[in-house]
């Protein structure tokens, strides 16, 4: 086990669905609460934990991160449940990777390269957050824990990420895997 302050890793294995509607408007949020098994979070810049991660991306637009085995069945039972509304769900799982960035540095890593507040008293568990990581779009997630953060980026940016992370951190403490 490493004594490294902060730790970047890869996660390989996660499902993305882009999901849209008017959650005011017909069924459409009843019918994606219950198929999801959670609720949609409403409120800008929050996630619903549950058997996925919900993230808020606009007011009719949510990224569910889900385990990629999952995302196929969860893809079809959207779909499916949401035939007939004002709706529409994509599987992007193909095109995003996650990098989990967790330590007592990370946020000194984000603010090299984001001008997002991360103060532990304003991006608390619980939020998300997209803007750009460099010259990368990436949505912030704060999974849980102080310092646990996971990166959503295009796959196509993912080596230039890991790069950056690397030459960004490279006089703080940092393991990567």
């Amino acid at each position: 086990m490493s004594d490294a302050r902060t730790r970047v890793e890869v996660l390989a294995e996660i499902g993305h669905i882009n999901l849209r509607g008017d959650p005011g408007r017909g069924a459409f949020r009843e019918i994606a609460e219950r198929v999801l098994g959670q609720p949609l979070p409403i409120t800008p810049n929050t996630v619903s934990e549950g058997g996925h991660r919900v993230c808020w991306l606009g007011p009719d637009e949510w990224s569910v991160v889900t385990a990629a085995g999952d995302a196929g069945v969860l893809l079809e039972q959207l779909q499916t449940a949401l035939a007939g509304e004002h709706a529409a769900v994509n599987d992007l799982s193909g095109g995003l990777a996650v990098v989990r960035i967790s330590g007592a540095d990370s946020r000194r890593l984000f603010a090299r390269g984001c001008t997002l507040d991360f103060h532990p008293d304003k991006f608390v568990p619980g939020s998300c957050a997209q803007a750009g990581l460099a010259k990368a779009s990436v949505l912030f997630i704060h999974t849980g824990g102080r310092d646990v953060f996971d990166l959503v980026v295009r796959r196509s940016f993912l080596d230039y990420m890991v790069r950056w992370l690397r030459h960004a951190g490279a006089e703080l403490d940092i393991e990567f895997h």
